[in-house]
C-alpha cells in the first residue's frame, strides 16, 4: 500500500499515469511501489486513466511519470535515473 504525506512543505510527488491491461504499466506499477519504500519524503500516486476523470494535459500516453507536477518519462524510466531525479528534489526542498 503507497503511503500518504501530511507534510506538503518538505515532499516530492510522483503521479505514476497507466492503464489497466497495458504490459509496460504493470512493471511502472511495481517500480513506484520499489520507489515509494525508499523515501519517506516522497508522495506516490498510481492513477489508472481509464478509471480518473482527471488527466493532465500532458498525460497522452501510458505510462507516464509526472515529478512535481512535470513530466519525467513517457514509458518506464531506469530505476537509478528516476531515483537520482527525486533525490535531487528533495535536496532541493530541504534548502529552501
Amino acid at each position: 500500500m503507497l503511503k500518504t504525506m501530511n507534510d506538503n512543505s518538505k515532499r516530492v510527488e510522483l503521479h505514476v499515469y497507466i492503464e489497466t491491461g497495458c504490459e509496460q504499466c504493470e512493471r511502472a506499477v511495481q517500480l513506484a511501489q520499489e520507489i515509494d519504500n525508499g523515501y519517506s519524503r516522497l508522495a506516490v500516486s498510481v492513477i489508472d486513466v481509464g478509471e480518473s476523470a482527471v488527466r493532465p494535459d500532458d498525460v497522452f500516453a501510458v505510462p507516464t511519470f509526472m515529478l512535481n507536477g512535470r513530466v519525467f518519462s513517457l514509458g518506464n524510466p531506469q530505476e537509478t535515473h528516476l531515483r537520482q531525479e527525486i533525490e535531487a528534489l528533495l535536496r532541493e526542498r530541504d534548502s529552501v
